[in-house]
């Protein structure tokens, strides 16, 4: 029993410590030599770690699980097989009755192998047992949603990890959901699906996918548009919507519905058409510089339970989609956010188009910056009425600059930009 107690304080995950205690406590006084170990072993029934769970039987279990094996005769458990893979036995988790494993990544699952046994087969020095046990990848990871600007009826694509047995995709919405037309490709890494009908972002902006392992977490990269927020889109006229050329931040010739190599998402976007200076060279028709130079409020404060003043800035991202056609590496170019604070600092954040853009053939990707990103030194703003405030005489600007880092080679690309809008991200306060 001393070891067992050493065990549970040492142990790192204490769910699995607590549960070791419980199955091996009525044991943990006893050696092998009380036990007939010549008799093969015999698999019962298998259960997870979970004390409230004790009276469980498990017929599958995903990677990364730890599971208990119960049984008798197991004391000299030697190995443990899942699809005829090798997971290795640690003694301190063996008993007579119990046998304690993790599933690790490496195990084949019918996910990447429909051929695998579904067996899980468990060695001793006198013999061996098989039990019928599939193995499932984990639950879906939903890692990006390639473009959030997306209503009923757009095809939706999301990146991620295990979109493997996908049944339902959840949207915003009091069961709003689909079943059929979703999409997976086979590295399980890819889920396209048809955005339904009766959207509702009230309580929350996030896509989540069910498969038969479990659903997707939801966090910040999950969330779709929810048609709140909206700086410039390019075509509504508003604050930013001056009768003069660049009353939207950028040359007038350069808003349309179309430049080479992209077509429009929803009307107009803002074009950059150019080879991109080297060396972060500064040039205008490589930025939009949106403000509102007679002191107008042009961000957000709507509705105002999401858009409270008081709630932190980490509360909050800018978001915009961006495309680029370029037969160039892209490796070196990036966008900057730029917003002058109240206190006279030039905060700024720089986000790696390949760090969202996945290609460079004109297709549309979500770029997002946590509003705290935005720094100079130590300085960033603290709350949403930090960013509200504008600069020192009031002014409100966002200002998007396209940079090349490379020293000395210009990149000729096409570029737009479109929908730059202010999202609540984290709802809680």
């Amino acid at each position: 029993m001393k070891n067992i107690i050493l065990l549970l304080k040492s142990h790192q995950n204490l769910w699995t410590a607590m549960m070791l205690l419980l199955l091996m406590g009525s044991m943990a006084s006893c050696s092998d030599d009380e036990f007939d170990t010549s008799a093969p072993p015999v698999i019962e029934r298998i259960r997870n770690t979970n004390p409230n769970t004790a009276d469980s039987s498990f017929v599958s279990a995903t990677l990364g699980s730890t599971i208990a094996i119960l049984g008798n005769n197991l004391s000299t458990t030697l190995e443990v097989y899942l699809n005829d893979y090798p997971l290795g036995v640690n003694p301190a988790y063996v008993t007579n009755n119990t046998v304690v494993i993790q599933i690790n990544d490496s195990v084949p699952t019918v996910a990447t192998n429909p051929d695998v046994i579904n067996k899980l087969r468990l060695v001793t020095r006198a013999g061996e047992a098989t039990y019928d046990f599939q193995t499932l990848p984990p639950a879906p990871q939903v890692l990006q949603v390639k473009n959030q600007y997306v209503g009923p009826g757009d095809q939706l694509t999301l990146y991620g990890r295990y979109f493997y047995f996908v049944d339902t995709v959840y949207f915003p919405g009091d069961d709003v959901f689909v079943t059929t037309g979703i999409q997976t490709n086979a590295g399980g890494n890819t889920l396209t699906v048809t955005v339904p009908e009766g959207l509702d972002f009230s309580e929350s902006s996030n896509v989540i996918v069910v498969s038969r392992s479990g659903a997707s977490a939801t966090n910040r990269n999950t969330q779709i548009y929810s048609g709140w927020g909206m700086v410039a889109d390019f075509d509504t006229p508003g604050v930013l919507n001056w009768p003069w050329d660049w009353g939207w931040g950028i040359s007038g010739d350069m808003i349309r519905n179309t430049q080479p190599g992209i077509a429009a998402l929803d009307g107009n976007f803002a074009g950059m058409n150019q080879a991109f200076p080297a060396n972060n060279d500064w040039n205008n028709d490589k930025v939009i510089n949106l403000a509102a130079w007679s002191g107008e409020q042009m961000f957000p404060t709507t509705p105002s339970n999401l858009y409270n003043p008081a709630a932190p800035a980490g509360n909050f991202d800018i978001r915009f989609e961006l495309a680029i056609n370029s037969a160039m590496p892209i490796q070196d170019l990036s966008v900057q956010i730029w917003y002058p604070d109240r206190n006279e600092n030039e905060l700024s954040y720089t986000i790696p188009l390949s760090e969202f853009a996945r290609t460079a053939d004109g297709t549309w990707y979500t770029f997002s910056a946590n509003m705290t990103q935005l720094t100079n030194g130590n300085n960033r703003l603290g709350t949403y009425a930090d960013f509200l405030a504008g600069d020192h005489d009031g002014i409100r600007q966002l200002r998007l600059v396209i940079q090349n880092t490379n020293p000395t080679q210009n990149i000729r690309a096409t570029i737009g930009i479109d929908n730059i809008r202010i999202v609540r991200a984290v709802r809680q306060q």
